[in-house]
């Protein structure tokens, strides 16, 4: 490290961050030379002579020299780069979320322009999502963003990009907003996030490894009250590149001046392979998704046949996931006109086939084993 480059981020490290880091790695405070600097010691007996000056006031002209020696000796004594404590100490008080990406194509350090731009987006959705889903549970978030989302997201900074395949760092200082209403009662607006992150994609993987497991996708539901969104997912569909090749390793690394009262896991890892099934996941989030050999059931609400054509569609009212859908069928005129005697006593049907469902609509694809569900149906399937 040279006398310019620690002078060019001493705006970084001023002097409260520094005592604070000195504090929490177990210095003493010895004495203070005037309103110039303090003293610090070591606790332990074999290294009580070790002495740190810190300079205190930075309008002194050899403030940033003194800085150096401190830093240099703190490397010294920590055994770590230079590099590493000046991070330490300028971002003592911000939770650090960084994201690696992995492949080959990024080993030295590089990454195509393009996959770039599109990783640093990407970057930002993440915690902008994760900033959404700390104060309401939501599969999909979209319009404008509500003022204290807007307020922490303007607080967020991007750090300096690391080797290590191809690391984005995004900085996040402790914010206590005033007249917020805190997520988490004990902890600042900050470690809120950054805990609601990390249980999202928690629950993001254990989602992904069920549904790998059963192709089922009530997999992807119950990870909703976790945080996990479409938004999410597409976040982290985006950082593996426009190819989608790149693995995603996702880790949060918490202030220091903040405790950790929770334990939460802190890393998380995407595979290249599992880029599908969270495209799937943000699908169904959407509203769009197809379930296979799907059984839909319930009353024939609508009917709709052309006389110069051989078949007839119905729409079946049903819940599908939890959620009220009218299921479009289209029938050979056999069953439909089944599905028209079943319409007027109110008997409810039942049809087979892969379920494709939007936002809008559902229709059953391929549909098979029509039925009319009447009276003794009914007693026979609750006895």
């Amino acid at each position: 490290m040279t006398f310019f480059d620690i002078n060019s981020i001493v705006k970084d490290i001023n002097p409260t961050r520094l005592e604070a880091y000195l504090l929490s790695t177990g210095w003493i405070e010895a004495c203070s030379i005037s309103d110039k600097a303090k003293v610090w010691h070591r606790p332990e007996e074999k290294y009580f002579d070790l002495e740190i000056l810190q300079p205190i006031n930075q309008d002194l002209k050899d403030y940033s020299q003194r800085l150096y020696e401190a830093i240099h000796f703190l490397s010294e004594y920590e055994n770590r780069t230079a590099s590493k404590i000046i991070n330490d100490v300028g971002n003592f008080d911000s939770d650090i979320v960084k994201i690696r990406v992995i492949s080959p194509d990024v080993d030295g350090g590089v990454i195509p322009i393009d996959d770039g731009v599109l990783l640093f987006e990407k970057a930002k959705e993440l915690l902008v999502s994760s900033t959404l889903s700390t104060f309401k549970k939501k599969r999909f978030f979209s319009g404008s963003w509500p003022a204290a989302v807007r307020e922490f997201i303007d607080t967020l900074r991007f750090g300096q990009t690391e080797r290590g395949s191809y690391i984005v760092n995004v900085i996040a200082p402790i914010s206590h907003f005033s007249e917020k209403e805190i997520p988490e009662a004990d902890c600042s607006i900050t470690r809120s996030i950054s805990n609601n992150l990390a249980r999202s994609l928690q629950a993001t993987r254990v989602a992904v490894e069920n549904y790998e497991k059963t192709k089922d996708l009530i997999s992807f539901e119950s990870a909703v009250s976790s945080g996990v969104s479409a938004n999410l997912c597409d976040a982290i569909i985006g950082m593996s590149g426009t190819s989608n090749s790149r693995d995603i390793e996702i880790s949060i690394e918490f202030a220091a001046s903040e405790m950790d009262s929770q334990g939460i896991l802190r890393s998380h890892r995407f595979a290249s392979s599992h880029i599908p099934i969270l495209s799937t996941a943000s699908d169904y989030y959407k509203g769009n998704f197809v379930i296979q050999n799907y059984e839909a059931r319930g009353l024939v609400i609508r009917m709709d046949h052309e006389p110069t054509e051989d078949y007839g569609v119905i729409r079946v009212s049903s819940i599908v996931n939890g959620a009220a859908k009218n299921i479009s069928v289209q029938l050979s005129l056999d069953d439909y006109w089944e599905a028209v005697k079943a319409h007027k006593p109110g008997y409810p049907v039942a049809c087979q086939g892969d379920l494709h469902v939007t936002p809008r609509s559902a229709f059953l694809v391929d549909p098979r084993k029509f039925r009319v569900i009447n009276n003794e149906d009914l007693f026979d399937e609750q006895s």
